[in-house]
């Protein structure tokens, strides 16, 4: 049944050997951010400097350590200051950030009892050796203040875009993967969904509303529709089965088509507008009532005309998912995986038919 608890882990992930899957770019990175057997004695000096004098839980002290070497790693890459080789970090590639965030927030879920939280130990450690190598990252990368709940549903989000929906055409072709790892991609999709609406307001200054939207910055999903649907039948999955598993790809492209279930509750992503599907979609629609995704330049007219005094001047915290302007965005298009990251405005967008306003 579905009722357990489970732990995901990408070491034991990988350790299933799934075909297509083992040699994606996350696995090279992984597997360089434990690799620890050839750290240099001046690296090793210039971390402890920026570690010694924090106050930090004794838990972390080995962990503290990995983490600046591996951000040593990346600072020196990106800047240009070594020639050393390490596998996986890309100079121009400013998702190393992310990839660090995911290995750190894994290893705190793994040390041990829940309830560890990030203090600013980690940003200060970031803080303190880019002083020490008088280097900086040239873009956003901050370990905000996380409890241990934010730390789990944040880290299902790293999982679900960098693991998953970055190869999701390997996913598509591998039938082999059983439930439980795509039932916490798919906790990772609804994390998703949630924290879009949750943190939608830019004067959100919770942390875990910070790093998301940090995030967003980075790296979002492009052209992207929602609708949520209700089952009169609780869905429920074997944890070891391949089949009739929570999270699936109903069509890969043209259009492309997730859905995740989760007890009654379906969640259905697509990268076309909701009405465009089929009528099994919008029949199982829930009493939020019919929503569908809105094209990039409708949103365009309503963010930057004045159409929006057409619908008054309500709050459209509810209906209006996301519209990002930030430059550096990444955009993923379908079906290829791990492609070229490209800018562009989130057309994401669900509007009521009753009104712009809460609902």
């Amino acid at each position: 049944m579905s009722t357990h608890a489970f732990n995901f882990t990408y070491e034991e992930f990988k350790g299933k050997n799934y075909s297509n899957l083992e040699t994606i770019k996350f696995g090279k990175i992984y597997n360089e951010f434990n690799y620890m057997n050839e750290i240099d004695a001046e690296v090793k000096k210039k971390c402890t400097n920026s570690i010694t004098g924090l106050s930090i839980n004794s838990i972390y002290n080995e962990l503290s350590k990995n983490f600046c070497y591996n951000l040593y790693k990346i600072i020196v890459i990106v800047n240009g200051l070594q020639n050393d080789v390490f596998n996986g970090i890309d100079k121009n590639d400013n998702m190393n950030c992310l990839y660090l965030k995911y290995w750190l927030y894994e290893k705190i879920e793994n040390l041990g009892p829940r309830g560890l939280s990030i203090e600013m130990f980690f940003q200060n450690i970031k803080n303190n050796l880019e002083v020490e190598i008088k280097s900086e990252l040239p873009y956003i990368c901050t370990f905000n203040e996380l409890n241990s709940t934010e730390i789990d549903k944040i880290r299902s989000i790293y999982a679900f875009l960098l693991i998953y929906y970055r190869n999701i055409d390997k996913f598509y072709d591998n039938k082999l993967i059983e439930c439980k790892y795509l039932n916490y991609f798919g906790k990772g999709l609804k994390a998703y969904y949630e924290s879009i609406s949750k943190c939608y307001d830019k004067k959100n200054e919770e942390n875990y509303c910070k790093e998301f939207n940090e995030l967003l910055k980075i790296y979002n999903i492009d052209n992207i529709y929602w609708k949520n649907s209700m089952n009169n039948i609780e869905y429920n999955y074997m944890p070891d089965s391949t089949v009739n598993c929570p999270l699936a790809i109903e069509s890969l492209k043209n259009p492309l088509r997730l859905i995740y279930q989760e007890k009654n509750n379906i969640l259905h992503l697509s990268d076309q507008p909701m009405v465009l599907l089929n009528n099994s979609i919008i029949s199982a629609s829930s009493a939020m009532g019919a929503t569908v995704g809105i094209s990039s330049f409708l949103l365009y007219l309503f963010k930057f005309t004045n159409i929006r005094s057409l619908f008054g001047r309500g709050k459209q915290r509810d209906n209006t998912i996301f519209l990002n302007e930030d430059e550096g965005t990444h955009a993923l298009m379908f079906p290829n995986s791990e492609l070229e990251h490209t800018n562009f405005r989130n057309s994401e967008y669900k509007i009521s038919y009753r009104s712009v306003g809460n609902s």
